[in-house]
């Protein structure tokens, strides 16, 4: 079976993507390391304003976290080419990662997940709930969902959060609740 090719690279992004900087950032929105490492990547995108940086977010789904999945779709659905939209709706749903954590969802099927997803799409901007349920199961969607994927194995990352400054990894540089001021300690000497 042929791989599908990509409508456009990995990542939702913010910044210039011709800035001496770059950093990746692999994450699951149900990860929750992930959530507590978001906040430091919102501060990033809202410090690095003039172009400085280049930010990319790439959503991959870790294998036991089983909503994550259709959650990313979900968002890639909603965000579709809206790179602000993505951080924006991210940030809605980390801070509602409880609501669809796997101990809430013990006794839910599939079809309640894929509701409260298009319940939240319409919570957070007033997507049609209709367009939602349509657009999450369409071979676009899942070839976008499953780009960052394939991206994230091209780097080994196995893990989230996973953070790359200029295709280097930046594993034990930074804490798990890494801050504005541990980004800049890394990143400022490099600009």
């Amino acid at each position: 079976m042929p791989i599908p090719i990509a409508r456009k690279p990995s990542g939702f992004f913010h910044g210039s993507r011709s800035a001496a900087i770059q950093v990746d950032a692999f994450l699951d929105i149900q990860c929750p390391h992930s959530k507590r490492a978001w906040p430091s990547l919102i501060a990033i995108k809202d410090h690095y304003v003039s172009g400085e940086i280049g930010l990319a977010g790439h959503l991959i789904t870790l294998s036991n976290h089983r909503q994550s999945w259709d959650i990313s779709k979900g968002i890639f659905a909603l965000a579709r080419d809206d790179d602000e939209a993505f951080f924006e709706f991210g940030s809605y749903l980390f801070a509602r990662q409880d609501e669809f954590y796997n101990s809430e969802f013990r006794d839910k099927t599939h079809q309640d997940l894929i509701e409260q997803i298009a319940q939240y799409a319409y919570d957070f901007s007033g997507f049609d709930k209709a367009r939602m349920l349509g657009l999450i199961d369409t071979n676009e969607i899942y070839t976008d969902a499953r780009t960052p994927i394939r991206f994230a194995s091209t780097k080994g990352v196995w893990a989230t959060p996973t953070f790359f400054l200029n295709s280097s990894d930046l594993v034990g540089q930074l804490s798990e609740d890494p801050t504005l001021e541990e980004w800049r300690a890394i990143i400022d000497p490099l600009l």
